[in-house]
C-alpha cells in the first residue's frame, strides 16, 4: 500500500518550493536593479539630438567665419593684382562673382 502524505508534509513540500521560487525572484530583482542602474549611466552619457544640433550649428558658424576671413584675403589679393595691372576689371568682376560670397557688379 502506498504511503499517505499528511497535510503537514504536503505543506512542508509546498513551502520548500515557494522558498526556491522566492530565491529566484530575489535574483531576478537583483539583475533588474543592476540593469536599471547601468541603463541610467548610459542615458546620462548619451548625446541628445538638441545637443548635436547646437554643436553642428556652432561648427557651421565657425566655418562661415573662417571662410569669410579667407574671402577677405582673396579680395585683398585681387585688389593688389588689379592695382599692379596684372588682371583686368573684367577678370576682377569674374573672380568676385564666384562663390561662396559672390559680389554682384551692376
Amino acid at each position: 500500500m502506498a504511503d499517505k502524505i499528511t497535510l503537514d508534509q504536503l505543506a512542508g513540500m509546498i513551502q520548500t518550493q515557494f522558498d526556491e521560487v522566492g530565491k529566484q525572484f530575489d535574483e531576478v530583482n537583483k539583475k533588474f536593479t543592476e540593469v536599471n542602474s547601468h541603463l541610467g549611466k548610459v542615458e546620462s552619457n548619451m548625446l541628445t539630438k538638441d545637443y548635436l544640433d547646437d554643436k553642428l550649428a556652432d561648427l557651421r558658424g565657425d566655418l562661415v567665419v573662417l571662410t569669410r576671413k579667407e574671402d577677405n584675403k582673396v579680395k585683398k589679393l585681387i585688389n593688389i593684382l588689379r592695382k599692379r595691372d596684372l588682371i583686368s576689371d573684367d577678370e576682377v568682376k569674374e573672380i568676385m562673382s564666384m562663390e561662396p560670397f559672390a559680389q554682384l557688379f551692376v
